[in-house]
């Protein structure tokens, strides 16, 4: 008896330890794989790597991290049935996207919220961060709630009927978990402004209240929501925290208060901040970035590990050719395990050997390629779980460069300044080549020398033409060598002055020699071509009026609003910003739009107007609007004292920023839009517009 239990007790702690391992299996899978990098924000501290790490430069897919599956959508189910605030029942509804031909029994979840204010926004507003989730291995839920005409005037109830609502959802996961493969007992939630707002306060409400609804979210993903409503609990799920410097509905200084919050309570968290971007978390400068860095952040803190074997943060930026170092975690730095630390970096990447354990260093190669990339760092306790993480590093150019048009009046041109900033941590000594388009269509070349140009430091340079259209920086080194080649587009139009006023009559015949721009940018979900919705416009200008006109073709017209809706219907919205004298972006803008409804009435909004403007919606715009064999037309004259206070700088040389969106709505909702420029449809940026030139 005594000899079987011999034999019985090695098995038994073998079964043990296999199980441990297979609980952590798909975190400890992830060492193998994919491609990120990671920096701290001070490259001059703890230049210490252990001397005993594995490197490994072998990195395959890893789940939740890498785009691997194909992405299904299962569309407007319906998770409950409530009534809204007029006591009529109302039929709620989610998107769920999940992976393709993932063979996971129990994957794991993530709410989205979308934004709008509690008043406006709806599922689909999430479908691109949706499908990049669902690629990676995550069932994403897209969820629609109960909107209000007038939120804030019964907030609280506003509240709890988005909270019942996001409670709701929750229950569907519970119920239907074993039939539409999803772990119940893992559930990530997040959403952007109001989305974002509620996703901090449900399960900081809930935790107080309702803890047992609560307990399966591992994190919270806050884009922009502002502060929490009440303390914080002190078991809330770690969150990551993302805005923008620059946005002007939700400031800024709210995420960093929030920030604070959750330090002070002990709670894992990161922010990440958008430097130069306002309320918009699809912004191109960084969409890529927050996808990378939440999943980055998810797949941290799925397994619930303590604080102490999480980095304090999951990305940073670095250029090519810098070395940077990872600040180790507490519980790496601590334990006597230290020498059997493993390290996957991408192809090409090394990993530096200095004295010391508190840090590892790392140089990325001075290469053209950028993006995104991973770093895995695993602690192998033998007997006990593996314990790792991942980092982002985004990888950029050393040099940024940033253009700003202006008119001189010294000899009435346009020209351009270009400011170049190293953001590496070397000197930078070489020169610069730019190549961009001419007023004339042709190709025009800049090229200049760069000496000794210091780490963080800016210089600038001019070009004495405008500078537009397709644009290309070369950075060469000082023995030759094409570090980089950066590409971007600008669109600049100089408009013609009218001789007469043209007639505002719905007919496109007075425009035909005036300038014209395609508005072509489509952002419209399930887009079948040009004769579902395509669109052209033509800009003009005389001493009292901008002139505006734009020709859509669209297959079905669809707009029952009359007022400040009508951007949720077919119709066109603009944005105008009197640039500063210098040409530099001005801080406030007006943001209009016309629309004809299925009854054929016409309506015209303000949404957003500088100071000294009415705020109340009006515009004195003159209008009209036709439409004849699915052709769409809308004429304007825009009178300037609706534009500026200052009629004396309407004149040749004036610079207006400007961005134009096509809505499009074929009677089910708004499936999305065409934009010239950007800055409005998915965030409120002035950033986002392009140049307008007031010319002879």
């Amino acid at each position: 008896m005594k000899r079987r239990l011999i034999y019985v007790l090695p098995i038994v702690v073998i079964l043990v330890g296999v199980w441990l391992l297979i609980n952590r299996q798909e975190n400890k899978d992830v060492i193998q794989n994919t491609e990120q990098k990671i920096v701290s924000a001070n490259t001059t501290v703890n230049k210490v790597t252990p001397t005993h790490a594995v490197v490994n430069n072998e990195q395959s897919d890893v789940k939740y991290l890498a785009p691997i599956y194909d992405v299904n959508v299962q569309r407007d189910i319906v998770y409950a049935s409530k009534k809204n605030e007029t006591e009529i029942e109302e039929s709620l509804k989610f998107d769920l996207y999940e992976p393709v031909s993932d063979n996971n029994k129990q994957r794991p979840v993530f709410i989205f919220i979308h934004g709008g204010g509690y008043r406006e926004g709806g599922k689909y507003d999430a479908a691109d961060i949706s499908t990049k989730l669902a690629k990676r291995g995550y069932a994403v839920l897209s969820m629609d709630y109960r909107l209000k005409n007038d939120p804030f005037a019964n907030f609280p109830r506003t509240l709890s009927d988005a909270y019942e609502d996001i409670s709701d959802v929750i229950g569907w996961i519970n119920t239907n978990a074993t039939a539409f493969g999803l772990d119940a007992g893992r559930i990530a939630i997040g959403g952007d402004s109001a989305g974002g707002h509620l996703s901090m306060n449900f399960a900081n409400e809930y935790l107080q209240n309702k803890p047992s609804i609560v307990k399966p979210i591992f994190a919270i993903v806050d884009i922009y929501g502002g502060l929490l409503d009440s303390a914080v609990q002190e078991k809330l799920p770690p969150v990551l925290i993302i805005h923008g410097t620059i946005d002007q509905l939700i400031p800024y200084q709210q995420s960093l208060d929030l920030n604070d919050a959750l330090a002070k309570r002990g709670i894992y968290h990161n922010l990440f901040t958008m430097e130069g971007v306002g309320h918009d978390y699809k912004n191109a400068k960084y969409t890529d970035e927050i996808v990378e860095r939440t999943l980055h952040f998810l797949w941290n803190v799925m397994n619930r590990p303590e604080a102490e074997w999480l980095p304090e943060n999951v990305g940073i930026v670095a250029a090519a050719g810098d070395s940077f170092d990872i600040n180790l975690p507490k519980g790496y730095i601590s334990n006597p395990a230290a020498d059997q630390l493993q390290v996957t970096l991408p192809k090409g990447w090394v990993l530096a050997q200095n004295d010391g354990g508190q840090s590892l260093r790392v140089q990325a190669p001075a290469s053209l390629e950028r993006g995104n990339y991973s770093i895995f760092v695993s602690l192998d306790q033998s007997q006990k779980i593996a314990q790792s993480f991942a980092i982002n590093v985004k990888v950029v150019d050393p040099l940024i460069g940033s253009f700003e048009s202006y008119f001189d009046t010294a000899d009435n041109k346009i020209k351009t300044h270009l400011q170049i900033t190293n953001q590496s941590n070397s000197h930078f000594n070489g020169s610069l080549e730019v190549v961009y388009d001419k007023e004339q269509a042709s190709q025009g070349t800049f090229t200049t020398r760069v000496d000794q140009l210091g780490p963080g430091k800016s210089t600038i340079f001019n070009i004495p033409e405008l500078a537009r259209g397709k644009r290309i920086i070369k950075g060469i080194d000082a023995s030759g060598t094409l570090l980089q080649m950066t590409e971007d587009l600008s669109q600049t139009l100089l408009l013609h002055k009218l001789p007469k006023p043209i007639n505002i009559d719905g007919s496109l015949e007075e425009w035909k020699e005036q300038v014209r721009f395609d508005v072509n940018d489509v952002k419209v979900s399930g887009w079948k071509g040009k004769e579902d919705v395509s669109a052209a416009g033509y800009l003009a200008w005389d001493a009292n009026n901008l002139y505006l006109a734009v020709e859509v073709t669209d297959d079905i017209h669809a707009q029952n609003a009359d007022d400040s809706g009508i951007w949720n219907g077919d119709g066109v919205q603009f944005a105008i910003g009197i640039a500063n004298t210098d040409g530099s972006v001005p801080l406030e803008y007006h943001e209009l739009g016309a629309a004809m409804n299925d009854n054929g009435h016409l309506s015209k909004w303000r949404w957003i107007a500088p100071k000294g403007f009415r705020a109340d919606g009006y515009v004195a715009i003159d209008q009209a609007i036709s439409r004849k064999n699915q052709k769409t037309i809308y004429e304007m004259a825009i009178p300037w004292s609706e534009l500026t206070k200052d009629i004396k700088l309407v004149k040749q040389g004036m610079k207006i920023k400007f961005s134009l969106l096509v809505n499009d709505n074929d009677g089910d909702g708004r499936k999305g839009w065409l934009e010239f420029n950007s800055g409005i449809g998915s965030a409120k940026d002035i950033n986002g517009f392009g140049d307008l030139y007031l010319a002879d």
